[in-house]
């Protein structure tokens, strides 16, 4: 075993011997010994020295079509790019850094660099950026390993289109249902030589349908997708349609045709959802619409045949035109619907109208929640509330809401979007509203003008009709044989509250211009004018309210003490004690035992009145709201003696505190 050893330790020691004298002591032979010629030193690998690069050679750039044949021309195919990389020895060299430069090339490596391989080569794929692209171009190569580096020499190739055609175009059925689908196959090949071309781009077209890809990149020659005989509109497709294959962007193509049986429709449903619609004098549409659909396989069907009846629904009802009541065939339109119009009576109630299937299968469907329901506004249905009437005078923007609500004749509520009204005498209103579920609201608020009298007139007005009897039970008001109620023509807001319109006043008027008539008298809450009626059912329908503008700073009347067990007054809002105090307003008397020799103690509590002031109340006119119990008090004294003193307090809204001192004789 020693000896062994030793053997190979001198053949060792020999070879290094030799190799120092063939290279002139290490510093221009192949393997480095430490010397720098080039800049560059060689090292070693598990004890193995390593060569020196001193000069790196690369190759012109050749390049390769997909059958590795040597080519000059780049398709949208695809080609490779290959250099070999060696030293100056002519040895390959493996791991150096090559980059590819062209132009209108797209490389498979983002900056177009790669590696070499163990044999030195360097290979890149690439294929055109542009697939309209064509033209002469260059493509060079650089290397780069250890600080040395070198330049390839200039390629020429050219850009060309691909020449394509298409073989065994089949499809797996020629012929199938609307609706249905087929999946196609095709073969892209070089156009001369047959051979099988690899990622050519396929765009697919029809007359009517769709595809489950319509643009594919052929896979080893092989191009496959699915038809659906279902148009980008989503109807169904019918008849002999032309499929269409082509590439290289339309210089080639192919086709082939499938043939689609008629549609064959196997439900129906009905797609309105709630109608309801408002009678032929409710002042909304005159019309309606009602749908159903046609469906085969789950997808629309058009140009089917439907019968439609009336089912039920009122007597003076009629559907798909106008006066019409008998069944009726309507064929489906393009999204498979079939449109019902509907036209509404004089009479509310329910509708269901049936389709059925004109085919073997007879399927129908009904429509649901479908109803004649409202009516113009009638003359004893419009209704208004206030959240407060006494209103601050002394100051702006102290608000009230105003509500209406609205039925019609027979009590439902009118249609959504009846506008209601609003005019005022002082401070401002919003001009309108617009009903939803038969109500609505507006507000009227504080601000100049303010009228001298504190008083403010509120007018609200609707389109609507007379009420009548409707002696012939047909719920339709027929001029002669109906009788009008309650006659009402030109109406007025009546400013000074005396139910006469006064010009010279500057009250605000509304005229329709109707003679003939008698009208009912003008009342203030229903004003009308004399002479402008006629024997019509239309009417504007109005009603009138009193709002207070109250000061801050009560006026007090007649005060008077009864049998030491009593405290009486008058609490107005203004010197005319014409208005109450505004609402909200705090009304509160406070007894003062002055005679300590009895063993009376004096107490009070409030039997009559509101404190604090009431939200609403009745103003009416200013004579009648002076005996109302809203501006009336009475405070209860209990064990109060001559010499005791009462003290009213009055806080108004704004905090104004007035207070009145009354001394018991």
């Amino acid at each position: 075993m020693i000896s062994k050893q030793l053997g190979i330790k001198l053949s060792a020691l020999t070879l290094a011997l030799i190799l120092a004298g063939c290279g002139g002591g290490g510093s221009d032979g192949y393997y480095n010994n430490g010397g720098s010629s080039s800049g560059n030193t060689g090292g070693s690998q598990n004890g193995i020295e390593t060569p020196e690069i001193s000069k790196v050679n690369i190759s012109k750039v050749e390049i390769f079509d997909q059958n590795s044949v040597v080519t000059n021309t780049v398709t949208t195919t695809g080609a490779t790019a290959r250099v070999l990389v060696t030293d100056q020895n002519q040895k390959p060299i493996s791991g150096a850094l090559v980059t590819f430069t062209s132009e209108n090339i797209s490389f498979s490596s983002t900056n177009g660099a790669v590696l070499t391989d163990v044999n030195g080569t360097a290979t890149i794929a690439l294929k055109p950026t542009d697939d309209l692209a064509t033209g002469a171009y260059k493509i060079s190569a650089s290397v780069e390993i250890d600080g040395n580096s070198a330049q390839s020499a200039i390629t020429n190739f050219i850009i060309g289109q691909v020449q394509t055609k298409f073989s065994d175009l089949t499809l797996e059925s020629s012929t199938i249902d609307a609706g249905a689908s087929v999946k196609l196959h095709a073969k892209t090949v070089d156009k001369e030589t047959d051979k099988l071309l690899n990622n050519i781009k396929v765009n697919v077209t029809a007359e009517c349908g769709t595809f489950s890809s319509n643009q594919v990149n052929s896979n080893q020659g092989l191009v496959e997708t699915t038809y659906i005989a279902i148009s980008e509109g989503g109807q169904l497709c019918t008849g002999t349609q032309k499929i269409t294959l082509s590439a290289n962007n339309g210089a080639v193509t192919s086709s082939i045709n499938v043939n689609i049986n008629s549609i064959k429709a196997n439900s129906i449903s009905y797609s309105s959802g709630t109608v309801k619609l408002g009678t032929i004098n409710s002042g909304s549409s005159s019309s309606g619409k009602v749908e159903f659909i046609v469906y085969s396989n789950n997808v629309p069907a058009r140009n089917q045949d439907v019968s439609v009846e009336l089912v039920y629904g009122p007597n003076d009802l009629s559907f798909v035109s106008l006066n019409n009541r008998t069944t009726k065939i309507i064929k489906s339109d393009e999204q498979g619907k079939v449109v019902v119009d509907i036209f509404p009576g004089s009479i509310p109630g329910p509708v269901e109208i049936k389709a059925t299937l004109l085919d073997d299968t007879q399927v129908t469907a009904l429509s649901k929640d479908v109803s004649i329901a409202t009516g113009r506004v009638t003359q004893n249905g419009l209704s208004l509330s206030v959240s407060k009437n006494a209103l601050q005078w002394d100051v702006d923007g102290d608000k009230a809401t105003i509500i209406a609500r609205l039925r019609d004749r027979v009590g439902n509520k009118v249609p959504d979007g009846t506008v209601v009204s609003f005019v005022t005498e002082g401070g401002s209103i919003t001009p309108n509203c617009s009903t939803i579920e038969g109500e609505c609201s507006v507000v009227l608020q504080t601000q100049n003008p303010r009228p001298a009298d504190n008083r403010v007139t509120v007018l609200a007005y609707v389109e609507g009709d007379k009420t009548y009897v409707d002696k012939n039970s047909d719920n339709l008001y027929t001029a002669g044989i109906d009788e009008l109620t309650n006659n009402i023509g030109d109406f007025f807001r009546d400013d000074n509250e005396n139910t006469i319109f006064e010009a010279a006043l500057g009250e605000f008027l509304y005229k329709r211009g109707a003679i003939g008539t008698t009208c009912v008298p003008s009342t203030f809450k229903h004003p009308n004018i004399a002479g402008t009626c006629d024997a019509a059912l239309e009417a504007v329908i109005r009603e009138q309210l009193v709002f207070a503008f109250s000061h801050d700073v009560p006026t007090i009347t007649d005060e008077q003490i009864t049998n030491k067990s009593s405290l009486t007054f008058k609490l107005f809002g203004n010197s005319a004690q014409s208005v109450p105090m505004p609402t909200g307003t705090t009304v509160a008397l406070e007894a003062e035992d002055n005679t300590k020799t009895n063993e009376k103690s004096c107490s009070t509590e409030l039997w009559t009145g509101s404190s604090p002031v009431a939200s609403v109340f009745n103003l009416l006119t200013p004579t009648s709201f002076k005996t109302s119990s809203q501006v009336n008090y009475n405070f209860r004294l209990k064990e109060c003696d001559s010499g005791d003193s009462l003290i009213l307090t009055v806080t108004a809204p704004t905090g104004q505190v007035t207070k009145q001192e009354y001394v018991i004789r």
